[in-house]
Order: structure tokens, then sequence, then C-alpha cells
């Protein structure tokens, strides 16, 4: 019986506990998954706040080409850049 409370049992209570110590930290709910969720979390929340800022843009846009707030020079800008638009009188230079 000395043999059981002197060795076995303190042997089995450490055992345990560093079973729960390693779930705590390691495991599938533990400090290491936690943190990696936290990390996640932050991407997430820049990706969203770059996909709002890239949605107001676009609102702005819209709203400057609707009929009734119709902004010429922006249709101009847009002929220019995106369909390389020029009037006959201008002089274009190419770059590289």
């Amino acid at each position: 019986m000395k043999f059981v409370n002197a060795i076995v049992l303190p042997t089995i209570l450490v055992g345990v506990i560093l079973y729960f110590s390693y779930h705590a930290l390691a495991g599938e709910q533990g400090l290491a998954h936690w943190a990696q969720l936290q990390t996640q979390e932050d991407d997430l929340r820049a990706q969203l706040a770059d996909i709002e800022a890239r949605r107001d843009a676009l609102k702005v846009s819209i709203a400057r080409l609707k009929d009734d707030t119709l902004d010429l020079d922006y249709v101009e800008e847009i002929a220019r850049t995106k369909l390389s638009y020029a009037r006959p009188d201008e002089l274009l230079v190419a770059t590289r």
C-alpha cells in the first residue's frame, strides 16, 4: 500500500496534469490554435477594410456616371485611360 501511495498515485497525477497541460497549449482549442485564429481574424479584418474601401470608391464612380449627376470630366478621364482616347489635335508620347 505504501508503494501505491508513494509512486503510482503521484505518477498518475503527473500524467493527468501533463495531459491536460498539453491540450490546453497545443490542442484543438488550445492557446496555439487561438493565436492562429487571432492572426487569421486580423488578416480577414484587413481584407474587409480593403474591400469596403474599393466598394466606396465604386459607389462614388457610379454616382459620377449617373444621368442626373453626370460628370463629363470623369467620363473623359475614363475614355482616356481605359480606351486610350485622344483628341485629334493632341500629341501622344509613348513611354516604356
